[in-house]
């Protein structure tokens, strides 16, 4: 295992990366941490710093590019880099991207604490793929709520306290059809009740952190 590391953060946010450098700095195999804020700042340091890993986030406050774009370059141009993205837009079509096309090691959680950081870090070292807890169990969640999207809107009215009854004015349907939906998402989301299922619903909301609309490209559909 290499004992010297050099560790790119690739981050917008100047207060979170300096956090992130810090921590990183404690890591008994670290030599040393540095701090790129956008796409060309990243390319211009690796043409001047050989660097182990880069940590990289997938979110940045443009439309010209996003991590996507960024993994995909270095990826193209460094292959032997390691790519750890660290993000808070975790998402069933992203893992798949990100690990199917693009190749990168690692897919953490921007709330994920110091032990597992650094276990991260040992794996991807290692030559392993490493995807933590939040995250996994985020993508399990997402997997349940492929749903239709009348499925969709009855679960969203459900989650905000309507009975069957108003579903079904509001949405311009029977409250039959309100009925066999409702039973289908049981079946589904393997729960014997609305408040079961509303549990599930919320944990995956929850999980789901960023807001798509505000999001930058190729996040919105």
């Amino acid at each position: 295992m290499k004992s010297n590391l050099k560790i790119l953060v690739v981050e917008d946010s100047l207060i979170f990366a300096q956090g992130i450098q810090l921590l990183l700095e404690q890591h008994p195999l670290v030599e040393k941490t540095l701090h790129s804020i956008d796409y060309k700042s990243t390319l211009d340091i690796l043409k001047q710093e050989i660097i182990d890993i880069i940590i990289l986030d997938l979110n940045f406050e443009t439309k010209e590019y996003d991590g996507f774009t960024i993994a995909d370059k270095v990826k193209q141009l460094y292959p032997k880099i390691k790519i750890m993205i660290l993000t808070q837009n975790t998402r069933i079509a992203h893992y798949e991207k990100l690990f199917n096309e693009l190749d990168v090691d690692a897919y953490l959680d921007k709330q994920l604490g110091v032990t597992e950081t650094f276990a991260a870090i040992d794996e991807v070292v290692n030559n392993r793929k490493y995807i933590d807890y939040n995250i996994s169990q985020m993508l399990e969640i997402e997997s349940w709520m492929r749903v239709s999207k009348r499925e969709n809107d009855i679960l969203d009215k459900l989650s905000k306290g309507n009975i069957q009854k108003e579903i079904a004015d509001q949405l311009y349907i029977s409250p039959r059809t309100v009925e066999v939906h409702v039973r289908n998402l049981f079946k589904k989301f393997k729960v014997k009740n609305v408040a079961e299922l509303m549990s599930k619903y919320i944990k995956y909301k929850n999980a789901n952190r960023e807001n798509i609309e505000d999001s930058t490209a190729p996040f919105k559909s």
